[in-house]
């Protein structure tokens, strides 16, 4: 089943709940709940009785984490997450003893928050969630026990893989109980990831635009340790629209002093899904240059043409295919744009210009975590209408993890959210100031 990644979701059976609340009091009223395929009526399933589903809600409630416990359950997740971190960083400490010293630290620390979470529970809290918390303290018993094996193995010049199976065991019961409270987290056995937004710069001729990608991650396959997604990146190209006169303004001069110029009057971008078309006010002016003489202008005229943009994917690489879907100008301006080379060699440099910014830094695979961008392939792109016209473009490929890369995926999605939660809690006031 699909989890929401939202980290103040309210739990299932909250929701639940409050549906029941609301069948219950339309059946009150004389209604008869509603119908599901002819069968039972929701609200009424067969051999649950009401006074249970009330039971269920209320216990729900009494759980519920507080939006301070949801903050401190953050911090457990990120100092687990950290203990992770030292389990893979070990192999490459420069010494054993040095190595141990950290583990141990890290596995401490989780270990000293998540007692302190469970401390600061209400009584109606800890009641409700006995035994979740039993097996919570079942699994960190276990850790510290795998912890000290494993020290003495590695002191002894062995070696010993149980710890991390132990320590990701301690990270399931955290998952269990902080679900069991309302806030759900990524865990490795998701379905769907929601990647949060990342922004990426792109160096677009002689301006540098960002490019802010978030993504989603769907599994569509799963064949022993392997696991299939599918990603959708989405890319928001804001920052393009707003540039892209200054960006075409600057391919544009790249032309000769000789032969056909075309200056920028003005440039706009918009959205056409599955392509894009950009729309651009031009001067025309054609130059002669015969030996040593100046230059001698031969015509001149303004104009205006659309260029649609189409992206696509082939042998995984982004390409880009231009033409003209209007062009308003006269003469040796409109004769250049169909038929000569002026025509080829803008459709290039629009080309050129949209795969510069949604190519610089990888962005496709930029909304994933570095240590996974590797193994992303990029198959089909289009763009998209985000709403007021506002450019949008949507990457879609696949990416296989092994089961261990989803639990790092996981840990790596709950320390970037423990970290936008840090750095969106409120500071301390000020300190008064003295008494005099």
């Amino acid at each position: 089943m699909v989890r929401a990644q939202s980290v103040l979701a309210i739990s299932g059976r909250v929701i639940f709940g409050l549906m029941l609340l609301t069948s219950l009091a339309a059946q009150a009223q004389g209604g008869h709940g509603i119908s599901i395929g002819g069968g039972n009526v929701y609200g009424q399933p067969n051999g649950v009785d009401e006074k249970d589903q009330l039971k269920d809600f209320h216990q729900a409630l009494l759980v519920q984490a507080t939006s301070q416990q949801i903050a401190d359950f953050q911090q457990i997740v990120k100092k687990t997450g950290a203990a992770h971190d030292q389990v893979s960083a070990f192999a490459s400490a420069k010494s054993p003893r040095d190595g141990i010293a950290a583990l141990d630290q890290s596995l401490e620390s989780a270990h000293a928050a998540t007692r302190t979470f469970e401390d600061g529970l209400s009584e109606p809290q800890k009641a409700g969630l006995r035994e979740i918390l039993r097996r919570l303290d079942k699994a960190d018993s276990d850790l510290t026990q795998e912890a000290k094996h494993f020290d003495q193995t590695v002191e002894s010049g062995g070696s010993s893989t149980s710890l991390d199976t132990a320590l990701a065991n301690f990270s399931n019961a955290q998952f269990a109980l902080g679900r069991e409270m309302g806030i759900t987290l990524a865990s490795a056995q998701d379905v769907t990831f929601n990647l949060p937004p990342v922004k990426d710069l792109a160096d677009v001729g002689s301006r540098v635009i960002s490019v802010v990608a978030s993504g989603v991650l769907s599994q569509t396959e799963a064949q022993g340790n392997l696991r299939t997604f599918r990603l959708d990146s989405n890319l928001d190209l804001t920052d393009l629209q707003q540039n892209i006169t200054a960006i075409m303004n600057a391919q544009l001069h790249e032309g000769s002093a000789c032969g056909e110029r075309l200056n920028l009057r003005s440039a706009n971008i918009l959205p056409a899904p599955p392509a894009t078309v950009l729309k651009l006010q031009l001067h025309f002016e054609r130059w002669l240059c015969a030996g040593r003489s100046s230059p001698t202008e031969l015509a001149e005229s303004d104009g205006a043409v659309e260029v649609k943009a189409t992206p696509s994917v082939q042998n995984s690489t982004l390409t880009m295919a231009t033409a003209f879907s209007r062009i308003d100008a006269k003469g040796m301006m409109a004769d250049d744009l169909r038929s000569g080379d002026l025509g080829d060699d803008l459709r290039d440099k629009v080309a050129k210009a949209l795969l510069l910014a949604v190519q610089s830094g990888g962005v496709f695979k930029t909304s994933l975590p570095q240590s996974l961008q590797s193994t992303a392939t990029l198959q089909s792109a289009k763009f998209q209408d985000g709403g007021a016209g506002i450019l949008r473009m949507v990457l879609s490929g696949q990416v296989q993890l092994s089961n261990e890369q989803a639990t790092l995926l996981a840990n790596q999605l709950n320390q970037a959210l423990s970290a936008q939660a840090a750095q969106a809690a409120p500071s301390a006031p000020p300190a008064a100031p003295p008494a005099r």
